[in-house]
């Protein structure tokens, strides 16, 4: 009879045991579940919010409203506690929106979880051509730099077909030194102030209106910068391969390089290049900090711009932010570049000797100093070239 009543005993508490233990095995399989429904919630978020912002930044006014309209008439809020939306616009024009859906959980409330949310960003950038943009072949960004742009030591810029534009409005804005030759359709200095010591600048203005800087917000960043290459030292025959290079790269000798098409990361050092002859077809340099390539003496280059991509177009891209710091290019055998030089935190130094040939190119920087030089370009005609009263929209984040 006791026997009996303990095994009674027995079973009882491993029933209830049993009880105990089935509570967080069902709250698991249970957060399994709604895991999925989470996803799914966010990624109906995601499309909408993507959609609503391009639409925001498509419209020719009432971003916020626009954008506000498409999500609520895209968005399936059915079974769901509530659904917040909130859009915001800047600059020209740039939507922002914000979301985040809430809803009942079929099984995690068994661990407490009531409510479950999901969270999501997006933005959009729409940017309406001028009839300036495509005529663009330099433009110098600083607001008050002084000789923001300087011709010096006999320098030659042939950019016949296209524009020179000066944002600075310090004093002086500009330096035209004895000697040199600005040959541009037109040179728009937005300072009244410069200083002219003689030289040729035909079509030249002051207090004009500058371009603004039409490739902003444009320069994606890597999805990493993770190291793939240290501190090397090349000479001969070198074929490089595109990934991130760490350190200081020394190319000496006057090497041969071959770039294999790709992004070329460069980070926390640089490239010293002396000499050597360089081609690259479809590549793209990124300055992830203030690192840089000084290209010194009697280098030879061809180097081309992807033509698709994330980096279509960029010969030289940065990332944004940057504090300002100085790209030189010395004494070389000629340069015959293609594709955009996109570097607004750099003073750009072109020395004695320089000689750039191209046929098609379009540089951005802080400022400019042409010393000595001898560069001939026309616009480089690429896949960012908005025509007048055309909108471009594109997803930034």
């Amino acid at each position: 009879m006791i026997f009996q009543k303990f095994i009674r005993n027995q079973l009882g508490n491993t029933t209830l045991i049993f009880s105990l233990a089935a509570i967080p095995m069902l709250g698991a399989a249970g957060v399994a579940v709604d895991s999925f429904r989470a996803g799914d919630v966010r990624s109906q978020l995601d499309a909408v919010l993507d959609g609503a912002v391009i639409a925001g930044a498509a419209a020719s006014s009432n971003y916020v409203a626009e954008a506000e309209k498409f999500f609520d008439l895209n968005f399936d809020s059915r079974d769901l506690i509530s659904v917040e939306r909130s859009f915001t616009y800047r600059d020209n024009v740039i939507v922002t929106g914000t979301a985040t859906a809430k809803f009942s959980p079929s099984f995690s409330s068994v661990l407490g979880y009531d409510i479950m949310s999901v969270d999501d960003e997006a933005e959009a950038e729409g940017m309406t051509g001028t009839s300036n943009v495509g005529k663009l072949c330099i433009l110098a960004l600083a607001p008050n730099a002084s000789q923001s742009l300087l011709m010096n030591s006999g320098a030659q810029v042939n950019a016949a077909s296209c524009e020179v534009h000066v944002s600075s409005q310090a004093n002086p804005a500009a330096i035209f030194n004895a000697g040199t030759d600005l040959k541009a359709k037109k040179t728009c200095i937005k300072g009244g102030n410069i200083i002219d010591n003689g030289g040729t600048h035909d079509n030249l203005e002051t207090s004009c209106n500058t371009l603004s800087d039409p490739y902003v917000g444009t320069v994606p960043e890597p999805l990493s910068t993770a190291c793939d290459y240290n501190n090397g030292n090349y000479s001969g025959k070198v074929t490089l391969n595109p990934g991130v290079y760490c350190g200081w790269h020394n190319f000496n000798n006057s090497p041969t390089v071959d770039l294999n098409p790709g992004t070329y990361i460069i980070k926390s050092g640089g490239w010293n290049v002396n000499g050597g002859t360089w081609k690259g077809d479809g590549v793209t340099f990124y300055y992830a900090d203030t690192s840089k390539i000084q290209f010194n003496s009697a280098v030879k280059a061809d180097l081309k711009a992807p033509k698709s991509g994330d980096y279509a177009d960029f010969l030289f891209a940065e990332k944004a932010g940057l504090s300002n710091s100085q790209f030189v290019l010395d004494d070389n055998k000629g340069f015959d570049m293609t594709g955009i030089m996109y570097l607004p935190s750099r003073d750009v130094i072109f020395n004695s000797g320089t000689k750039v040939t191209t046929q098609k190119m379009t540089a951005v920087m802080n400022t400019v100093i042409f010393n000595g030089v001898n560069w001939n370009l026309v616009h480089y005609e690429n896949g960012q070239t908005i025509a007048a009263g055309e909108k471009i929209v594109r997803l930034t984040k």
